[in-house]
Parts: structure tokens; C-alpha cells; sequence
């Protein structure tokens, strides 16, 4: 049936033709935060755990449907490089899933690790004090705690599913990359 499909799908008049197989319902993790109701299906809404991954509807118009990618692919053999602020590599959703990686940063005090550029792609944090908002290199970046924000990207793009743990990724079967560009109040274009 393959041949044949095949030498079908090369015919002028024929937009389209595949072997008949047997599907099975949407593919989707049992990740917590990736939640059945009782009925046994999915919640829609940005109210939803992990509305954003799901088909699109009246209410949530944003939505990837990446459930109806898993049952093709779910990143398997995939490496996806997250340029951001560096990660938490003990974060529990990213067991496994990382590759080594790498740090950019030069400038010691953005890079709020001790070090400049280097191997080791861990996130510090990128906190501002109030005194450092006030004067200094960091004057006017904006008191705030950590936004661990490359390990909210990380796991958004490739968090372990069917773990029974936190989240499923976008691509829960690809490895993350992790490039850390960002520290402290941001980074330089140099760095990235």
C-alpha cells in the first residue's frame, strides 16, 4: 500500500494519498498541569493548566494545538537552542532533556555568577535591589526578583512528559540546548 500511495501522490491529479492506518485519539501526557476533567477530556481556557498547547476555540483563539502534532511527532531527534537567561538544570521537567551548553556573558556583574563566559549555562538569577535600581550599572533595569526566564522557555519547549511531574513541553521528546545571554538587567548584542 505504501508503493502504491506513493505512485498515486505523484499523479498530476492528485493532491494527496497515503497507505490507510489506524489512528488512535489524541495523544496527550498525563502531566498534572496538563489536566483531564472527569469525563476524560481536555479543559479548554486560558484557565486550563496548559491552555496555550491546546486547539484553539471560542475562547482561547491563541492556541498551538500542539496535541494534534504528538500523535506525528513530539520533537524525537529534535535540538532546540533557548537563547535566554541560562537555566535551572535541576529543575525536575528538564531531567534528561538537557544538552551541555553554554554561557556568553563576559560582563561579571550581568553575568552574576562570578565568572565571564564559560561552560556552564546555569541561571543565577537576574534579580535587581533597590539599591542597585537606584545607581549604578543596573540604575533603571527595574527592582524585581528572578525571572528564571530561560528555565520558563526550556520547559515550555521541552519539559518531560508522561512523567507525572509538573508540565508537558511543545516538544517533550526533543533535547534543549541551553545559551545563556542574558543576566542581570538584560545583555549585551555581544553576548548574544
Amino acid at each position: 500500500s505504501a508503493a502504491l500511495a506513493a505512485r498515486l501522490a505523484r499523479h498530476p491529479d492528485v493532491a494527496w494519498a497515503v497507505p490507510d492506518q489506524r489512528r488512535r485519539a489524541l495523544r496527550v501526557p498525563n502531566d498534572p498541569l496538563f489536566p483531564a476533567v472527569s469525563d476524560g477530556s481536555r479543559p479548554q481556557g486560558p484557565d486550563a493548566g496548559q491552555w496555550y498547547l491546546r486547539a484553539p476555540d471560542g475562547t482561547v483563539r491563541s492556541a498551538a494545538n500542539v496535541a494534534a502534532a504528538w500523535d506525528r511527532n513530539a520533537g524525537e531527534g529534535v535540538v532546540v537552542a533557548i537563547l535566554d537567561t541560562g537555566v535551572r538544570p535541576e529543575h525536575p521537567d528538564l531531567q534528561g532533556r538537557l544538552l551541555p551548553g553554554i554561557d556568553t556573558i563576559d560582563d561579571l556583574l550581568t553575568a552574576n555568577d562570578g565568572d565571564g563566559a564559560d561552560t556552564d549555562p546555569s541561571d543565577p538569577g537576574d534579580w535587581i535591589t533597590a539599591a542597585e535600581d537606584r545607581s549604578g550599572p543596573f540604575a533603571g533595569c527595574g527592582e524585581g526578583p528572578s525571572t528564571w526566564h530561560g528555565t520558563q522557555v526550556a520547559t515550555i519547549a521541552g519539559a518531560r512528559a508522561d512523567d507525572d511531574v509538573g508540565m508537558a513541553g511543545t516538544a517533550h521528546g526533543a533535547r534543549i540546548l541551553p545559551v545563556r545571554v542574558l543576566g542581570k538587567c538584560g545583555g549585551y548584542d555581544s553576548d548574544i
